[in-house]
């Protein structure tokens, strides 16, 4: 089958690979959403790997589902704690060899709604990391440095609860509503704005880490007692709940491209012409 593989040199390329084999149900790939994690993944230390993780498949009754991409145990003390993907089990892959193919296995999935797109169903996993993130930012006055699509699905998130949201971005074609004064919690969504965050958040305030957005000088929050945690991906649990709430959202939609113009999307993620891109095999 046809997947994209990444190169011993970390490019992209779409190769013939051996059918998925092993544990799980096979699933046909109908869409995958490209990560900012997975450009991140694109280096010589992941060649031979087939990455995508916000992937929907078709099952073979022809139900269409969002796949799992991690799962805890649920049992174990950091699980118990709400800390679920610290879980040693949670780094074992349940999405082989990866979404950006024609077939995969999968330990895991949500069903999905039969009216959506394709492309709609892979933004349930970003969406479902979104809401185990912001559990842990307080509501008020929010500023979102890094306004692209996560940020986009932060802020829908954080307005629906009736927070003032404000966003800031390197590229002024992405950025919102600067803050005028003040926040009380700042999320980091993309590389570097830390000194934007910080900046900005009252004393006291809270920093959500959402992604790694480079070093945090302890003496700020030591000094203005600041609350600085962090988040990183989803639970099924959150992904059913993403499910249930991605209608009544405002999502921008992606631009979708054939799975042999890997390279164009990619292209266009990287020059920050495309907000969000999908590809379908």
């Amino acid at each position: 089958m046809r997947a994209v593989v990444v190169g011993p040199e970390g490019e992209a390329a779409l190769a013939e690979v051996p059918e998925p084999e092993g544990p799980g149900d096979l699933f046909r790939v109908v869409a995958c959403g490209l990560c900012g994690s997975d450009v991140e993944k694109l280096d010589a230390a992941h060649a031979g790997v087939v990455l995508g993780h916000e992937v929907v498949g078709e099952a073979a009754d022809g139900r269409r589902v969002a796949l799992v991409h991690h799962t805890p145990c649920g049992a174990c003390e950091r699980c118990r704690a709400g800390h679920e993907t610290t879980c040693k089990r949670f780094a074992a892959p349940t999405i082989r060899p990866g979404g950006f193919a024609e077939r995969v296995r999968a330990d895991g999935w949500v069903e999905l709604p039969e009216e959506w797109p394709a492309w709609r169903g892979t933004m349930v996993e970003p969406l479902a990391c979104v809401l185990r993130g912001v559990q842990r930012v307080p509501q008020g006055r929010v500023l979102i440095v890094g306004n692209g699509f996560v940020g986009r699905l932060v802020g829908a998130v954080l307005e629906r609860r009736d927070s003032e949201v404000f966003a800031v971005d390197t590229d002024p074609r992405r950025a919102g509503r600067a803050p005028d004064g003040p926040v009380d919690a700042a999320v980091l969504c993309g590389q570097g704005g830390v000194e934007t965050a910080l900046e900005t958040l009252a004393p006291g305030g809270t920093l959500l880490v959402f992604a790694d957005a480079g070093r945090i000088p302890a003496e700020d929050v030591y000094r203005r007692e600041l609350t600085a945690v962090g988040s990183r991906s989803a639970t099924p649990a959150a992904m059913q709940e993403a499910v249930a709430l991605l209608d009544e959202l405002e999502v921008p939609e992606p631009t979708v491209l054939p799975l042999e113009r890997f390279v164009d999307g990619l292209s266009l993620f990287r020059g920050r012409d495309a907000l969000k891109v999908v590809f379908t095999p």
